[in-house]
């Protein structure tokens, strides 16, 4: 028994050196990986962030946004990704937000083409019939490009 024992621990003495050896060297590149990988991006998205130096949208704090559409404007020169971003239509409070958003990622042009949509459909689409809060929550999880695709659907449909 004593012979049997002893010689497992000695068989696997070796292997287990062996593994605790490879698991330190993981261990030590990985936390150096890290720290280069952690230090990278962020360094990259401050440098670009700043070369882009977009003015912040114009918001009216003196607007609700459940009696009326907020009226933002973007100040952009260049076109951004904001139309890519989701609309939150949760509550008034929640899609001012999205827009506000939005519009600081979008060029002026862009964004009065998502500012003309929403306020289009508003009027035209029976989703503006059931009220402000309730538009909101019709274009909650859409995107700025798939709301301007629908009033331009509609606006096919009517004939103008």
């Amino acid at each position: 028994m004593k012979k049997i024992s002893l010689s497992l621990i000695l068989s696997a003495l070796p292997l287990l050196l062996f593994l605790s050896a490879c698991g330190s060297d993981d261990s030590q590149e990985s936390t150096t990986e890290t720290s280069i990988a952690s230090k990278a991006p962020d360094r990259d998205r401050t440098t670009r962030r700043a070369a882009r130096n977009t003015p912040r949208p114009i918001v009216n704090p003196n607007e609700d946004p459940a009696k009326k559409i907020p009226k933002i404007t973007a100040q952009g020169e260049q076109e951004g990704y904001g139309l890519t971003l989701i609309v939150d239509g949760s509550s008034p409070e929640a899609f001012a937000e999205s827009l506000a958003l939005i519009a600081s990622d979008t060029s002026a042009q862009q964004y009065r083409q998502l500012d003309s949509a929403v306020r289009y459909l508003q009027v035209y689409s029976s989703d503006g019939w059931a009220g402000l809060p309730g538009f909101y929550e019709r274009l909650n999880g859409m995107t700025g490009e798939e709301i301007i695709a629908r009033a331009n659907r509609l606006k096919e449909e009517r004939g103008r």
